[in-house]
């Protein structure tokens, strides 16, 4: 680990980059072009943002890392977003977390009975039924060892990446079961991965902006949940 800390902030869209960081509207348009990097006022480190779900993703960050990687100016790759919290977890709207696992959620195949089978158990058949996480492929973020004390002290969780977003109190609970996975976005296991490939650190910070559950926007809390990503990214 580099005893340097200039995190470059990954953000999947416009809305939570501006969320977070809302005095670079002074000197950038309202929507940056996807992969243009963005150097934040008050040397706190670099932002870009990416495209949302892992498809789009990852292709953005394979591209800008492939770039820029070597150049020094960045550090350590930082994503940061809003999420939503699985049901019974004990997180509540508004708490920001420190992603350190991510799962791939809806790859696998859907059975005749309607259920969800993962892909990682498709693979090893019913070896790991007591446990069916077991064998999932994980994908973590860098060691902790020489990052700052305000990531080190976040609440450590575990997440979901899907490409479908939770839309029912039972898909809920099949993803809960299947992976024991604490809150869901859309481009995490993506990050770890391409950045481990890279030879880049990095990590995970997310905001809850909801309960993912049966769907109800009108319960979506997300200018709160990027007032506390801003709130703790502005204490730098």
């Amino acid at each position: 680990m580099c005893d340097r800390f200039v995190p470059l902030f990954v953000f999947a869209s416009n809305v939570e980059f501006f969320g977070t960081f809302p005095e670079c509207r002074s000197f950038v348009q309202n929507n940056i072009r996807l992969g243009e990097i963005v150097e934040l006022p008050g040397n706190r480190g670099f932002a870009v943002v990416l495209g949302v779900g892992l498809l789009e993703f990852s292709t953005n960050l394979s591209v800008l890392l492939s770039r820029f990687s070597s150049e020094g100016a960045f550090t350590h790759v930082m994503l940061a977003g809003i999420c939503g919290a699985y049901p019974g977890r004990g997180l509540n709207i508004g708490d920001v977390v420190r992603v350190d696992s991510e799962r791939v959620g809806d790859m696998g195949v859907v059975e005749h009975d309607g259920s969800f089978t993962p892909w990682h158990k498709v693979c090893n058949g019913s070896e790991n039924a007591q446990n069916p996480a077991a064998s999932a492929h994980v994908y973590e973020s860098s060691p902790l060892r020489g990052v700052p004390a305000w990531l080190a002290g976040l609440k450590s969780v575990a997440a979901l990446s899907v490409n479908c977003c939770t839309g029912t109190a039972a898909m809920a609970a099949e993803r809960v079961q299947n992976f024991d996975v604490d809150v869901e976005s859309m481009e995490g296991a993506a990050c770890f991965s391409i950045c481990h490939a890279f030879g880049m650190p990095c990590y995970e910070i997310r905001a809850v902006s909801n309960l993912a559950t049966t769907r109800d926007k009108s319960t979506w809390r997300i200018a709160d949940a990027l007032a506390a990503l801003r709130s703790l990214v502005n204490s730098l």
